[in-house]
């Protein structure tokens, strides 16, 4: 099984984000500067506060943008532990992208792509006692009953794979089939399920899941499999 990071990809997008950032924050100092010339020659104090006001909105979110430009995430440790359980199992015609982040799509844990077509991965990193009804997430703590949980690893992973089939269309591999699961890799967690709408899944049990689903049949030609990789990855 190959195993990819698209660093480079993500790096430019870092930089870019960062370009971004830095004009804006220029743009808002210039027009900061032209509000203070207007209130110094006293043309206006409305106009004057209104345009200052506009240039500071404008250095803010500049400012948000480099923040995030420098923040981009680029590596998923519990990706790469699913990587390795799946190395074990999985030949040469599967490729794992971990961290995918793409225009489109938006943020991906990880992708599998092979014979069977593309698993869209969901890895939670969290420990605690979850039980899965369905599309709901309840969670127990301190000994008490469960309850409805904060987040909803299901929902989002569906949302994952909406986006991934949307994004493979588009480039004419609509007959690439996406599957999505949810993958839990802290040690401390303990799952329990009530035919849950998305497969889920520990590190322990996570090839076993996937045999009952995604691993079940090959789908598509190799060729279809390379053109998919190099459209999610490259």
């Amino acid at each position: 099984m190959q195993n990819l990071n698209p660093t480079r990809i993500i790096a430019r997008r870092g930089r870019d984000v960062l370009i971004i950032g830095a004009l804006l924050l220029l743009v808002g100092l210039v027009i900061d500067g032209c509000a203070i010339l207007v209130l110094v020659f006293g043309v206006s104090n409305a106009l004057g506060l209104g345009i200052l006001g506009f240039g500071l909105l404008i250095m803010a979110v500049g400012f948000g943008f480099m923040v995030r430009g420098m923040t981009y995430r680029m590596e998923n440790q519990p990706a790469l532990q699913v990587a390795d359980v799946l190395s074990r199992e999985l030949d040469g015609s599967y490729t794992f992208i971990r961290n995918v982040s793409r225009r489109g799509v938006g943020y991906i844990d990880a992708v599998l792509v092979g014979p069977p077509g593309a698993l869209v991965f969901r890895i939670v990193d969290q420990p605690g006692i979850f039980l899965n009804e369905g599309a709901d997430w309840l969670e127990r703590k301190g000994g008490q009953t469960f309850v409805l949980s904060r987040f909803n690893a299901s929902r989002e992973c569906i949302t994952d794979v909406y986006a991934l089939r949307d994004y493979l269309a588009k480039r004419g591999l609509s007959q690439v089939p996406v599957f999505g699961i949810v993958v839990f890799t802290n040690p401390q967690v303990q799952l329990s399920a009530r035919q849950p709408t998305v497969p889920i899944a520990e590190l322990r049990t996570l090839t076993t899941a996937m045999r009952r689903d995604f691993l079940a049949e090959d789908r598509i030609d190799p060729q279809t499999v390379e053109t998919a990789v190099a459209q999610i990855y490259t």
